[in-house]
Protein backbone atom coordinates (compact mmCIF):
# COMPACT_ATOMS: atom_id res chain seq x y z
CA UNK A 1 0.00 0.00 0.00
CA UNK A 2 1.87 3.16 -0.89
CA UNK A 3 -0.25 5.45 2.14
CA UNK A 4 1.81 6.23 5.24
CA UNK A 5 0.86 3.92 7.80
CA UNK A 6 1.62 6.47 10.54
CA UNK A 7 -2.17 6.71 10.68
CA UNK A 8 -2.68 3.14 11.31
CA UNK A 9 -0.35 2.21 13.62
CA UNK A 10 -2.11 4.94 16.29
CA UNK A 11 -4.03 1.60 16.81
CA UNK A 12 -2.25 0.69 19.58
CA UNK A 13 -2.48 2.04 22.44
CA UNK A 14 -3.67 2.00 26.29
CA UNK A 15 -7.01 0.78 27.29
CA UNK A 16 -9.50 3.68 26.78
CA UNK A 17 -10.34 3.97 23.39
CA UNK A 18 -13.74 3.29 22.14
CA UNK A 19 -16.07 3.63 19.61
CA UNK A 20 -13.45 5.74 18.00
CA UNK A 21 -12.49 8.17 20.96
CA UNK A 22 -10.65 7.94 24.26
CA UNK A 23 -12.54 8.59 27.57
CA UNK A 24 -11.77 9.22 30.78
CA UNK A 25 -12.44 6.73 33.66
CA UNK A 26 -16.12 8.25 34.15
CA UNK A 27 -16.79 7.00 30.51
CA UNK A 28 -17.10 10.80 29.50
CA UNK A 29 -15.79 12.40 26.55
CA UNK A 30 -12.81 14.06 26.28
CA UNK A 31 -12.71 17.05 24.02
CA UNK A 32 -9.61 18.19 21.67
CA UNK A 33 -10.16 21.89 20.38
CA UNK A 34 -7.92 20.90 17.88
CA UNK A 35 -9.69 19.31 15.44
CA UNK A 36 -11.93 22.26 14.18
CA UNK A 37 -10.96 26.05 14.14
CA UNK A 38 -13.69 27.83 15.60
CA UNK A 39 -17.18 27.40 17.35
CA UNK A 40 -18.38 28.81 13.95
CA UNK A 41 -16.65 26.10 12.16
CA UNK A 42 -17.80 23.94 14.30
CA UNK A 43 -21.58 24.86 14.08
CA UNK A 44 -21.26 25.02 10.03
CA UNK A 45 -19.73 21.60 9.66
CA UNK A 46 -22.82 20.41 12.01
CA UNK A 47 -25.51 21.39 9.34
CA UNK A 48 -23.34 19.77 6.51
CA UNK A 49 -22.76 16.83 7.86
CA UNK A 50 -26.45 16.33 9.52
CA UNK A 51 -27.43 17.16 5.68
CA UNK A 52 -24.99 14.47 4.26
CA UNK A 53 -26.42 12.45 6.80
CA UNK A 54 -30.30 12.87 6.20
CA UNK A 55 -30.14 13.43 10.26
CA UNK A 56 -32.36 16.00 10.61
CA UNK A 57 -31.95 19.31 12.53
CA UNK A 58 -28.59 19.72 14.67
CA UNK A 59 -28.98 20.61 17.94
CA UNK A 60 -25.76 22.32 18.69
CA UNK A 61 -22.14 22.52 17.17
CA UNK A 62 -20.03 19.27 16.36
CA UNK A 63 -18.24 18.38 19.46
CA UNK A 64 -14.81 17.19 19.33
CA UNK A 65 -13.50 13.92 20.97
CA UNK A 66 -10.03 13.30 21.39
CA UNK A 67 -9.09 10.82 18.23
CA UNK A 68 -6.36 8.47 17.39
CA UNK A 69 -5.71 7.96 13.99
CA UNK A 70 -8.87 9.82 12.46
CA UNK A 71 -10.42 12.60 13.70
CA UNK A 72 -14.33 11.95 15.65
CA UNK A 73 -16.68 14.09 16.75
CA UNK A 74 -20.56 13.81 18.62
CA UNK A 75 -23.18 15.46 17.03
CA UNK A 76 -26.31 15.34 18.84
CA UNK A 77 -29.37 15.79 15.73
CA UNK A 78 -33.33 15.91 15.80
CA UNK A 79 -33.03 12.35 14.84
CA UNK A 80 -30.79 11.06 17.59
CA UNK A 81 -27.16 11.47 18.30
CA UNK A 82 -24.08 9.66 16.20
CA UNK A 83 -20.72 9.17 16.13
CA UNK A 84 -18.98 11.22 13.00
CA UNK A 85 -15.20 10.13 11.63
CA UNK A 86 -13.49 12.06 9.64
CA UNK A 87 -11.24 9.90 7.21
CA UNK A 88 -9.35 12.45 5.27
CA UNK A 89 -9.27 15.96 4.79
CA UNK A 90 -9.18 16.30 0.79
CA UNK A 91 -11.75 14.69 -1.55
CA UNK A 92 -10.24 11.32 -1.65
CA UNK A 93 -8.82 8.57 0.89
CA UNK A 94 -5.49 7.31 -0.77
CA UNK A 95 -6.04 4.10 0.65
CA UNK A 96 -9.76 3.83 -0.24
CA UNK A 97 -9.49 0.25 -1.92
CA UNK A 98 -8.49 -1.18 1.13
CA UNK A 99 -10.90 0.85 2.79
CA UNK A 100 -13.97 -0.37 0.59
CA UNK A 101 -12.73 -4.01 1.01
CA UNK A 102 -13.18 -3.69 4.88
CA UNK A 103 -16.28 -1.72 5.13
CA UNK A 104 -17.63 -4.57 2.71
CA UNK A 105 -16.46 -7.46 5.18
CA UNK A 106 -17.83 -5.00 8.10
CA UNK A 107 -20.80 -5.24 6.40
CA UNK A 108 -21.01 -8.99 5.83
CA UNK A 109 -20.86 -8.99 9.69
CA UNK A 110 -23.74 -7.15 10.44
CA UNK A 111 -25.83 -9.46 7.88
CA UNK A 112 -24.57 -12.22 9.64
CA UNK A 113 -25.84 -10.92 12.83
CA UNK A 114 -22.31 -10.33 14.49
CA UNK A 115 -22.67 -7.54 17.49
CA UNK A 116 -21.27 -4.40 15.63
CA UNK A 117 -23.08 -0.93 15.37
CA UNK A 118 -24.57 -0.28 11.65
CA UNK A 119 -22.87 2.83 10.24
CA UNK A 120 -25.55 5.80 9.03
CA UNK A 121 -25.86 5.32 5.20
CA UNK A 122 -25.33 8.95 3.93
CA UNK A 123 -27.45 10.77 0.98
CA UNK A 124 -24.88 10.32 -1.57
CA UNK A 125 -22.31 8.11 -0.66
CA UNK A 126 -18.87 8.27 -2.51
CA UNK A 127 -17.73 4.69 -1.12
CA UNK A 128 -19.60 2.21 1.17
CA UNK A 129 -21.16 4.26 3.84
CA UNK A 130 -18.85 6.99 3.66
CA UNK A 131 -19.33 10.32 1.84
CA UNK A 132 -17.31 13.43 0.66
CA UNK A 133 -18.39 16.84 1.95
CA UNK A 134 -16.63 19.78 -0.47
CA UNK A 135 -14.14 21.41 1.39
CA UNK A 136 -14.64 19.19 4.93
CA UNK A 137 -13.18 15.74 3.60
CA UNK A 138 -14.70 12.34 3.89
CA UNK A 139 -16.54 11.27 6.57
CA UNK A 140 -19.00 8.24 7.71
CA UNK A 141 -21.22 8.37 11.02
CA UNK A 142 -22.77 5.45 13.23
CA UNK A 143 -25.40 5.87 15.95
CA UNK A 144 -24.02 6.71 19.06
CA UNK A 145 -23.95 4.38 21.67
CA UNK A 146 -24.48 4.55 25.31
CA UNK A 147 -21.45 2.32 26.75
CA UNK A 148 -18.67 1.69 29.26
CA UNK A 149 -15.11 0.64 28.47
CA UNK A 150 -14.02 -2.95 28.68
CA UNK A 151 -13.02 -3.80 32.43
CA UNK A 152 -10.80 -6.72 33.93
CA UNK A 153 -13.98 -8.33 35.73
CA UNK A 154 -15.72 -8.67 32.13
CA UNK A 155 -15.19 -12.24 31.24
CA UNK A 156 -15.95 -11.94 27.49
CA UNK A 157 -13.93 -15.29 26.92
CA UNK A 158 -16.77 -17.51 24.89
CA UNK A 159 -18.75 -14.40 23.12
CA UNK A 160 -14.71 -13.74 21.88
CA UNK A 161 -13.81 -16.69 20.90
CA UNK A 162 -17.58 -17.46 18.81
CA UNK A 163 -17.30 -14.15 17.67
CA UNK A 164 -13.78 -14.54 16.36
CA UNK A 165 -14.67 -18.16 14.77
CA UNK A 166 -17.52 -16.33 12.83
CA UNK A 167 -15.39 -13.54 11.55
CA UNK A 168 -12.98 -15.88 10.37
CA UNK A 169 -15.78 -17.66 8.62
CA UNK A 170 -17.12 -14.69 6.60
CA UNK A 171 -15.74 -15.44 3.44
CA UNK A 172 -13.48 -18.52 2.36
CA UNK A 173 -9.69 -19.10 3.18
CA UNK A 174 -7.51 -17.43 0.79
CA UNK A 175 -5.69 -19.00 -1.77
CA UNK A 176 -2.40 -18.06 -0.61
CA UNK A 177 -0.95 -16.14 2.15
CA UNK A 178 -0.68 -12.31 1.40
CA UNK A 179 1.68 -10.09 2.50
CA UNK A 180 2.30 -9.68 5.94
CA UNK A 181 0.39 -6.50 7.76
CA UNK A 182 2.75 -3.86 9.81
CA UNK A 183 1.36 -6.05 13.00
CA UNK A 184 4.12 -8.21 11.63
CA UNK A 185 6.98 -5.33 11.25
CA UNK A 186 5.75 -5.23 7.41
CA UNK A 187 4.43 -2.34 6.54
CA UNK A 188 7.48 0.00 5.44
CA UNK A 189 8.90 -3.43 5.25
CA UNK A 190 12.04 -3.15 8.17
CA UNK A 191 14.65 -5.19 6.52
CA UNK A 192 17.54 -6.59 8.68
CA UNK A 193 19.53 -4.41 7.00
CA UNK A 194 17.46 -1.34 8.40
CA UNK A 195 18.09 -2.36 12.17
CA UNK A 196 21.47 -1.77 11.64
CA UNK A 197 21.24 1.30 9.91
CA UNK A 198 19.29 2.61 12.70
CA UNK A 199 21.84 1.78 14.72
CA UNK A 200 24.47 3.32 12.98
CA UNK A 201 22.51 6.93 13.34
CA UNK A 202 21.39 6.30 16.72
CA UNK A 203 25.34 6.16 18.00
CA UNK A 204 26.48 8.77 15.75
CA UNK A 205 23.32 10.90 17.19
CA UNK A 206 23.90 9.63 20.93
CA UNK A 207 20.50 8.42 21.38
CA UNK A 208 19.72 6.86 24.15
CA UNK A 209 18.35 3.61 22.75
CA UNK A 210 21.13 3.00 20.28
CA UNK A 211 23.29 1.06 22.77
CA UNK A 212 20.24 -1.05 23.97
CA UNK A 213 19.58 -1.73 20.43
CA UNK A 214 23.51 -2.47 19.92
CA UNK A 215 22.96 -5.31 22.90
CA UNK A 216 19.68 -6.77 21.35
CA UNK A 217 20.36 -6.32 17.57
CA UNK A 218 20.55 -10.58 17.10
CA UNK A 219 17.24 -10.69 18.96
CA UNK A 220 15.87 -8.18 16.91
CA UNK A 221 16.93 -9.60 13.87
CA UNK A 222 15.65 -13.17 14.72
CA UNK A 223 12.57 -12.32 16.02
CA UNK A 224 11.65 -10.26 12.51
CA UNK A 225 12.72 -13.07 10.19
CA UNK A 226 10.55 -15.54 12.68
CA UNK A 227 7.54 -13.09 13.06
CA UNK A 228 7.87 -12.95 8.93
CA UNK A 229 8.42 -16.48 8.37
CA UNK A 230 5.36 -17.80 10.81
CA UNK A 231 3.03 -15.38 9.38
CA UNK A 232 3.29 -16.84 5.52
CA UNK A 233 3.68 -20.84 7.17
CA UNK A 234 0.49 -19.96 9.74
CA UNK A 235 -2.42 -20.69 8.10
CA UNK A 236 -5.07 -20.60 6.74
CA UNK A 237 -5.22 -17.20 5.95
CA UNK A 238 -8.52 -15.06 6.00
CA UNK A 239 -10.07 -11.80 5.43
CA UNK A 240 -10.85 -10.44 9.20
CA UNK A 241 -11.20 -7.41 11.63
CA UNK A 242 -7.29 -7.38 12.55
CA UNK A 243 -8.07 -4.98 14.92
CA UNK A 244 -10.38 -6.86 18.00
CA UNK A 245 -8.72 -5.18 20.76
CA UNK A 246 -10.04 -4.27 24.11
CA UNK A 247 -10.49 -0.61 23.27
CA UNK A 248 -12.57 -1.54 20.30
CA UNK A 249 -15.10 -3.63 22.64
CA UNK A 250 -18.02 -1.52 24.15
CA UNK A 251 -20.07 -2.70 27.20
CA UNK A 252 -23.59 -1.62 26.19
CA UNK A 253 -26.58 -1.65 28.63
CA UNK A 254 -28.83 -4.35 27.42
CA UNK A 255 -31.25 -4.25 30.64
CA UNK A 256 -31.74 -5.02 34.12
CA UNK A 257 -28.36 -3.87 34.70
CA UNK A 258 -27.09 -6.20 32.37
CA UNK A 259 -24.41 -5.15 29.68
CA UNK A 260 -24.05 -6.23 25.75
CA UNK A 261 -20.41 -6.43 24.09
CA UNK A 262 -20.26 -4.44 21.04
CA UNK A 263 -17.04 -5.28 18.41
CA UNK A 264 -16.38 -1.78 16.74
CA UNK A 265 -14.05 -0.20 14.21
CA UNK A 266 -13.81 -2.05 11.27
CA UNK A 267 -11.33 0.35 9.36
CA UNK A 268 -8.32 -2.00 9.44
CA UNK A 269 -10.07 -5.29 8.64
CA UNK A 270 -8.36 -7.12 5.71
CA UNK A 271 -6.38 -10.65 5.50
CA UNK A 272 -3.89 -11.94 8.45
CA UNK A 273 -3.13 -15.76 9.74
CA UNK A 274 -6.88 -16.80 11.49
CA UNK A 275 -4.82 -18.89 14.34
CA UNK A 276 -2.06 -16.06 14.78
CA UNK A 277 -4.95 -13.26 15.00
CA UNK A 278 -6.93 -15.77 17.63
CA UNK A 279 -3.98 -16.57 19.48
CA UNK A 280 -3.12 -12.56 20.11
CA UNK A 281 -6.91 -12.04 20.56
CA UNK A 282 -7.62 -14.56 23.12
CA UNK A 283 -4.06 -13.65 25.29
CA UNK A 284 -5.02 -9.46 24.47
CA UNK A 285 -8.05 -9.84 26.37
CA UNK A 286 -6.76 -12.49 29.42
CA UNK A 287 -4.15 -9.81 29.74
CA UNK A 288 -6.35 -6.84 30.51
CA UNK A 289 -5.95 -5.47 33.80
CA UNK A 290 -3.26 -7.90 34.54
CA UNK A 291 0.73 -8.25 33.80
CA UNK A 292 0.25 -11.58 31.80
CA UNK A 293 -2.65 -13.67 29.82
CA UNK A 294 -5.05 -15.52 32.07
CA UNK A 295 -4.84 -19.28 31.15
CA UNK A 296 -8.15 -20.05 32.59
CA UNK A 297 -9.60 -17.20 30.29
CA UNK A 298 -7.22 -18.05 27.29
CA UNK A 299 -8.74 -21.46 27.30
CA UNK A 300 -12.09 -20.81 27.76
CA UNK A 301 -11.69 -18.25 24.78
CA UNK A 302 -10.07 -20.97 22.35
CA UNK A 303 -12.59 -23.60 23.35
CA UNK A 304 -15.34 -21.49 22.23
CA UNK A 305 -13.55 -20.87 19.08
CA UNK A 306 -12.89 -24.27 18.25
CA UNK A 307 -16.99 -25.15 19.18
CA UNK A 308 -17.96 -22.23 16.56
CA UNK A 309 -16.09 -23.56 13.71
CA UNK A 310 -12.71 -21.59 14.11
CA UNK A 311 -9.37 -22.83 12.46
CA UNK A 312 -7.11 -24.88 15.05
CA UNK A 313 -5.01 -22.66 17.16
CA UNK A 314 -2.01 -25.04 18.15
CA UNK A 315 1.08 -24.28 20.67
CA UNK A 316 3.63 -24.25 18.48
CA UNK A 317 6.49 -22.15 17.94
CA UNK A 318 5.44 -18.39 17.23
CA UNK A 319 1.92 -19.06 18.39
CA UNK A 320 2.05 -15.51 19.85
CA UNK A 321 4.21 -13.86 16.74
CA UNK A 322 1.53 -11.58 16.01
CA UNK A 323 2.05 -10.25 19.51
CA UNK A 324 6.04 -10.09 19.28
CA UNK A 325 5.45 -8.46 16.11
CA UNK A 326 3.46 -5.50 17.58
CA UNK A 327 6.56 -5.41 20.03
CA UNK A 328 8.92 -4.62 16.79
CA UNK A 329 6.54 -2.16 15.08
CA UNK A 330 5.78 0.23 17.83
CA UNK A 331 10.27 -0.34 17.92
CA UNK A 332 10.72 0.79 15.12
CA UNK A 333 8.18 3.17 14.88
CA UNK A 334 9.38 5.17 18.19
CA UNK A 335 12.66 4.60 16.29
CA UNK A 336 11.44 6.87 13.07
CA UNK A 337 10.01 9.60 14.71
CA UNK A 338 13.65 9.91 17.19
CA UNK A 339 15.84 10.06 14.11
CA UNK A 340 13.42 12.49 12.08
CA UNK A 341 11.83 9.87 9.33
CA UNK A 342 8.71 9.93 10.21
CA UNK A 343 5.70 12.13 11.94
CA UNK A 344 4.99 11.59 15.61
CA UNK A 345 1.24 9.98 14.66
CA UNK A 346 0.62 8.66 17.96
CA UNK A 347 4.08 8.56 19.01
CA UNK A 348 5.25 11.04 22.04
CA UNK A 349 8.44 12.81 20.20
CA UNK A 350 9.52 13.73 23.46
CA UNK A 351 9.33 9.95 24.93
CA UNK A 352 9.66 8.34 21.81
CA UNK A 353 13.88 7.62 22.61
CA UNK A 354 13.12 6.48 26.09
CA UNK A 355 10.08 4.36 25.56
CA UNK A 356 12.70 2.57 22.44
CA UNK A 357 15.05 2.06 24.94
CA UNK A 358 12.76 0.33 27.55
CA UNK A 359 11.05 -1.20 24.66
CA UNK A 360 14.34 -2.59 23.12
CA UNK A 361 15.77 -3.74 26.59
CA UNK A 362 12.64 -5.65 27.33
CA UNK A 363 12.87 -8.07 24.08
CA UNK A 364 14.41 -10.95 26.07
CA UNK A 365 11.80 -10.90 27.99
CA UNK A 366 9.16 -10.81 25.81
CA UNK A 367 10.37 -13.97 24.06
CA UNK A 368 10.79 -15.58 26.97
CA UNK A 369 7.02 -14.75 28.05
CA UNK A 370 5.16 -16.07 24.72
CA UNK A 371 7.00 -19.52 24.94
CA UNK A 372 5.24 -19.64 28.21
CA UNK A 373 1.99 -18.20 26.75
CA UNK A 374 1.61 -20.09 23.87
CA UNK A 375 1.12 -23.33 26.22
CA UNK A 376 -1.97 -21.87 27.58
CA UNK A 377 -3.63 -22.79 24.57
CA UNK A 378 -5.34 -26.50 24.48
Amino acid sequence: MAYDMADLTSHIVLKGRVHGIRLRAEGNAVPDRSCISTTADSATLAGLVADAFDLGRPIGPMVPVRHVSQETWRLDTTSGSVLVKRFWKGPGVPWQPALECAMALEQRALDAGIDSPRPVTPRSPQFGAATHIDGHGVFRAYPYLDHRPLEPEDDLSEWLGDTLARIHQLEPPLSEAPEPPWWYNQSPPVSLAQWSEWLDRGRDGGLIWAPALDRQLEVVRSLSRQVVEVFRDTGPHVRTHRDVEPWNVLMTPSGRGRWRPVLIDWDVAGPDSAPLEAAHVFASFAMLGRKAPDPTLVRRAAGAYGQAGGHQVRPVEGLLARYAGMRLAKISQRIRVSLGDARPASVDPGTADARAMADIEALPRLVADVRVWRQYFP
